[in-house]
């Protein structure tokens, strides 16, 4: 009971602080368009990994990218995992240039066995962000060398509280599924001069998505999970309203829902474990093509990742050196944007490394990241350089163990 009041104690700070996490996630200029810049590699034990999960599992893992991995948790124990980044972004764009360090909290998760074969987590994770202010100055129409500035600014993104089930099949054959709730607010604002239009948007979705691995032993040091994702295009509901202030007068407006939708996408994975060295390998297909863009300047397009993660784990005695009981991680991503900005594309990768460590009866997993995104004609240059830390406690539970 102990390990529960602890752990319920961290849900309800946690909830408490993800509403303020959501100003400071990003400060990309790009964030305005569509629902904010799409979460990606910020949270998990396997950010050192190139962000691989469809086929990884693990007793201490919480995996809700594939949610049929919690199987393979401890069944003893109720499992709390906490993560928080650090990442310093840089942006080149038309001879502009824009620098700006962003950090908070950025995960919170629960999970742990119910009954045999039936397992379950919750959690609130960030869906995407949206956080930018640039001005910008345009000439007088009808005036010769008259120009007046605009200043444009916006903070806020959606969150997911997600309730995760799993179920062991087989000895060999796990399923999953995620029902997720997307919520938050974006604030978007534009200035000129005395006068402001504020834009308030309200967003709210239920959604799902799925889950399948495959686990199984080759010889006795050897193991292979394969594991499948399937998540569903699905509306969003946008409520908007807008204020328009000029000198001392405001005047408020209440527009249409806003028509928007979540990208449908498919994922593919695998891991081998072999002794004490894990390869994992996972592609997505995600088909942002079905977002609405409100600029005619910018298109969302469908998009292709490949990543691929190692992990040696000497797996020492706790009699033996610290450097034995780490756990060594590296991967790489590789993608295509899912904006396209004046009819150009672009590419982009991201290169990790990790360290996991037993820390006061639980794990430890930092990691460093480089990512580059890059335009076709130097349209835009995106540079992040990031850490992430996340605490994963796991609490023995003899005597409530159902």
């Amino acid at each position: 009971m102990k390990a529960i009041k602890r752990s319920t104690a961290f849900v309800f700070l946690m909830m408490a602080t993800s509403a303020v996490a959501q100003n400071v996630m990003t400060s990309s200029p790009y964030s305005m368009f569509g629902v904010g810049e799409i979460a990606s590699g910020l949270y998990g034990q396997n950010v050192g990994m190139g962000n691989v999960a469809y086929g990884m599992r693990g007793s201490f893992l919480i995996n809700s990218d594939n949610p049929a991995g919690l199987t393979a948790l401890d069944s003893c124990s109720l499992m709390a995992e906490a993560s928080v980044f650090l990442k310093s972004e840089s942006y080149k764009s038309g001879g502009n240039s824009n620098h700006a360090v962003s950090g908070n909290m950025s995960a919170f998760l629960l999970g742990g066995r119910i009954m045999p074969r039936w397992y379950m987590a919750a959690g609130v994770t960030p869906y995407s962000f949206v956080g930018y202010y640039f001005q910008s100055s345009q000439p007088l129409e009808g005036s010769a060398n008259t120009y007046y500035q605009s200043t444009f600014e916006g903070d806020g993104g959606l969150s997911k509280a997600h309730l995760t089930q799993a179920f062991m099949l087989t000895r060999n054959l796990s399923i999953g599924v995620n029902l997720n709730y997307l919520f938050g607010n974006i604030t978007q604002t534009e200035k000129q001069s005395t006068m402001s239009i504020g834009q308030t948007s309200f967003a709210q979705a239920f959604l799902a998505d799925f889950g399948l691995q495959y686990h199984r032993s080759i010889g006795k040091e050897s193991a292979l999970t394969l594991g499948a994702v399937y998540g569903y295009r699905q509306r969003i509901s946008m409520s908007n309203s807008i204020t328009i202030t000029n000198g001392e007068a405001v005047t408020e407006q209440k527009q249409k829902k806003q028509k928007q939708y979540l990208p449908q996408f498919i994922g593919l994975g695998g891991a081998w474990q072999y002794k004490k060295m894990t390869y994992a390998l996972d592609y997505t297909f995600r088909e942002y093509s079905s977002l609405v863009s409100d600029d005619n300047l910018v298109k969302f397009k469908d998009t292709h990742e490949l990543r691929a993660g190692v992990c040696y784990s000497p797996n020492g005695f706790l009699s033996e050196s610290v450097w034995r009981r780490f756990s060594y991680k590296a991967g790489i991503n590789l993608s295509t944007p899912y904006m396209q900005i004046r009819g150009k594309s672009g590419n982009a990768y991201r290169v990790s490394v990790g360290l996991g460590m037993p820390v006061l009866g639980g794990q430890v997993n930092a990691a460093l990241f480089y990512e580059r995104s890059l335009w076709k004609g130097n349209m835009l240059d995106r540079r992040i350089i990031g850490a992430t830390v996340t605490y994963t406690l796991g609490e023995r539970l003899y005597k409530v163990k159902l």
